[in-house]
């Protein structure tokens, strides 16, 4: 009995879920939001004592402080994942998380604008970790039943770190200003006023690094070739279901094996699928919304933390265009590239909201305390800063599991997306006249505006995938759609922090605002160029509050017919 014991130990079920590896990875991914998330707090001051108390352009600096690091990741992202095709997965992860503690530290030393910069860009060209993790998850996963939980681990770990650090960074950041008796003004974190959050950052990735050194198992083995369908990692399935483990490129083979045998189920190495899907490091762009910032069309969690999946479809035309392996037609349609476009105005509206909104509550006002102030800010402290956008965090994250499930179930995917992007100007109009509201509503105010935006991208971003996806004329072409939305949106993100900066600088705070709801306005006028039509649902995990069950709801349209909740998009 214990040597059968000791060998169940040895030799564990490998198609049980990976509960201990994908808890040593997220212990990996945890650390990382911690680092990113924290320097939104204290940005903008800090550039400003950098600069010799000079506040002029600040609003720009900072914001490229933010975009250098994904920038950085998305130069040296495809060179990390054909290293950890040849090296293994583990010693990229660990030099990723070593990327981003070396970073951390220059970032809490520098006395130069530059060096920060540097840091900064250093950081991310060190770390590949976005992609590399994404393909160990998949290279976990034995089961597609499990692949929902096992993905969806992923943004939720991102979350819970970006909520933290952005109250480690509010609360951790000047520590001789605010906390005196502990640390004095000639002391070590007195010269180097924002060097506790980041030292505290790389203490959490050190021990992060240690686990993953004893713990974290190998899921790509350097010396065996990724993808050849002999490993001891690959995936057997038996259906012709194009997903995130279907190699985007090598066509040739999957040709070759359809010739050799019709009847015999093909293999699909998850390790091959997932390394040859598009690689685009965004995450490191911190967003308040506990949304995952990179996606891949062929999952069915829409980097979400609930499994949203489309069902078959209800027309024997559209289901020989889905499934047809032969499809040799465009890739690209008019739906898809108007989805795309609106997709990335809400990812540039939303960016520039999540460095702006700091910025507004950091700078000094211009005006009277209760007069409109259309040009300064709010006059807050970094310890202001954190907690408001920690408490914004919860708050996401409770509507992403609780509120958007039913949402979505209850209104449909089509109208639970065009309802928020019309509404979502709303979310950027407070902001400017909270100055001239009663100091007992200017707290209120601010959270008023988070929870909008929260809520609004929450729903529009899985949404807007679920549509992307749907308008997608063949699995075959899913990564090709996939690249374009990924890339489109990363430069959307990584320019809005410093254009809206500039505006900022130039025009004031109410100039900022109004240029995202104006952006967020352009997205309504849009809309009205979005083909859409009746035709597939969904299931949301967990919807309409069934205590996890996965829910179907359908329902007559305008014409009397009845059709699924969730519409198709006209191609």
């Amino acid at each position: 009995m214990p040597s059968d014991r000791r060998k169940a130990r040895e030799d564990p079920d490998p198609h049980a879920f990976p509960t201990k590896q994908l808890t040593i990875l997220a212990i990996c991914r945890f650390s990382e939001p911690i680092a990113f998330n924290s320097i939104l707090a204290y940005t903008y001051v800090m550039v400003q004592d950098l600069n010799g108390g000079d506040g002029a352009d600040a609003s720009f600096y900072a914001g490229l402080l933010v975009s250098a690091y994904a920038v950085a990741e998305a130069l040296t992202a495809i060179g990390w994942g054909a290293l950890s095709d040849r090296y293994g997965r583990k010693p990229i992860v660990l030099i990723g998380l070593g990327g981003v503690a070396i970073s951390s530290l220059i970032f809490g030393l520098a006395t130069k604008y530059w060096v920060a910069l540097l840091a900064r860009f250093i950081g991310g060209a060190l770390n590949g970790n976005v992609a590399v993790m994404q393909t160990m998850v998949a290279e976990m996963v034995k089961l597609p039943e499990h692949e929902p939980a096992a993905y969806a681990t992923q943004p939720f770990v991102w979350t819970l770190g970006g909520i933290v650090g952005s109250a480690m960074g509010g609360f951790l950041a000047q520590p001789a200003k605010f906390y005196p008796s502990v640390f004095p003004a000639d002391g070590l974190f007195g010269r180097y006023p924002y060097l506790l959050p980041n030292l505290v950052s790389v203490v959490v990735i050190v021990l992060a690094i240690v686990q993953g050194v004893f713990f974290l198992e190998e899921t790509n083995p350097p010396g065996g070739r990724v993808g050849d369908l002999k490993t001891a990692h690959e995936s057997v399935f038996e259906d012709d279901e194009a997903d995130e483990r279907t190699p985007l490129q090598g066509q040739q083979r999957r040709q070759k094996e359809n010739r050799g045998s019709s009847s015999v189920p093909r293999r699909r190495s998850a390790s091959l699928a997932a390394t040859d899907r598009p690689l685009f490091a965004e995450e490191s762009l911190p967003v308040p919304v506990p949304v995952e910032q990179t996606f891949d069309l062929r999952r069915s969690s829409f980097g979400t933390v609930r499994s949203v999946k489309l069902l078959p479809p209800t027309s024997p035309k559209q289901h020989q265009q889905q499934d047809d392996e032969n499809y040799t037609g465009p890739a690209f349609n008019f739906t898809i590239v108007m989805i795309t476009v609106a997709f990335v105005l809400v990812s540039y509206h939303q960016m520039a909201f999540n460095t702006l909104l700091p910025t507004h509550l950091l700078d000094k006002p211009a005006a009277a305390p209760g007069h409109l102030d259309l040009i300064g800010g709010l006059g807050y402290t970094v310890h202001d800063v954190g907690a408001y956008l920690a408490v914004n965090g919860i708050v996401g994250l409770l509507i992403q599991a609780i509120i958007f499930p039913v949402f979505v179930e209850r209104v449909g995917v089509w109208h639970s997306f065009a309802s928020n992007v019309a509404l979502y100007p709303l979310a950027y109009v407070v902001m400017p006249f909270l100055s001239a509201a009663p100091p007992s509503l200017v707290s209120p105010g601010i959270y008023l505006s988070l929870v909008l935006q929260s809520f609004f991208g929450i729903v529009v971003i899985p949404c807007a995938l679920i549509l992307l996806k749907d308008a997608t004329p063949s699995p075959r072409v899913l990564g090709r759609v996939n690249g374009l939305a990924m890339s489109a949106c990363c430069l959307a993100r990584t320019l809005s922090p410093p254009l809206v900066g500039i505006v900022y600088s130039a025009g004031g705070s109410a100039a900022a605002w109004f240029s995202c709801a104006g952006v967020a306005a352009l997205g309504v006028v849009q809309l009205f160029w979005v083909p859409r039509k009746h035709g597939r649902a969904v299931t949301v995990e967990g919807g309409g509050g069934g205590g996890g069950a996965t829910t179907t709801k359908t329902r007559p349209d305008q014409r009397g017919e009845g059709v699924a909740s969730t519409p198709s998009i006209a191609e």
